[in-house]
């Protein structure tokens, strides 16, 4: 498999999962093993694709290989800052899944906390409950979101600063 031929499948199954009224970013395409068994190199190579959708099928591909991920973190850091709220959403729940995370993607997930789209905010501050960072800027970001207009962001914004012992 190549990155051209993931392409062309990841289009063609979004195109039969569309239908009026339905994103379907939110899909979580099935692939036939001959794609999930593919090389890592492979799906690092599809989170630099154009397609949202190739992105969002690699995102998902490391969600369940963070061992592999960590390897990407790189790129990884850079989605984070995708126009894209769906790519945000999907590192940020990915990168949650690296163990030992550099500092620099730890912040730039405390970012997200900021977020116009509830559910990257959401999973934004449970990410950094995972993670463990303990630096300033995190922490002031996580006490700014406990206090965020929608109440699971400030849920798990309190459980992340428990997690990481600064809850007051």
């Amino acid at each position: 498999m190549d990155l051209n031929k993931l392409a062309d499948l990841v289009e063609q199954m979004s195109i039969e999962h569309s239908y009026p009224g339905y994103d379907v970013r939110s899909t979580h395409l099935g692939m036939p093993d001959s794609v999930t068994k593919s090389p890592a190199r492979l799906f690092g190579l599809a989170l630099e694709h154009e397609s949202v959708m190739v992105k969002l099928v690699a995102l998902r591909w490391f969600y369940d290989r963070p061992g592999d991920a960590k390897r990407y973190q790189k790129t990884l850091l850079e989605l984070l800052a995708s126009p894209d709220e769906w790519v945000r959403l999907e590192t940020a729940k990915t990168i949650s899944r690296i163990h030992k995370v550099d500092e620099q993607t730890a912040i730039a997930v405390s970012q997200l906390l900021s977020d116009p789209n509830m559910e990257v905010r959401k999973h934004a501050a449970k990410a950094l409950g995972k993670l463990g960072h303990k630096n300033p800027e995190i922490i002031e970001n996580l006490q700014k979101a406990s206090s965020d207009s929608d109440r699971e962001v400030r849920w798990k914004a309190e459980k992340a600063l428990r997690l990481l012992g600064a809850y007051q």
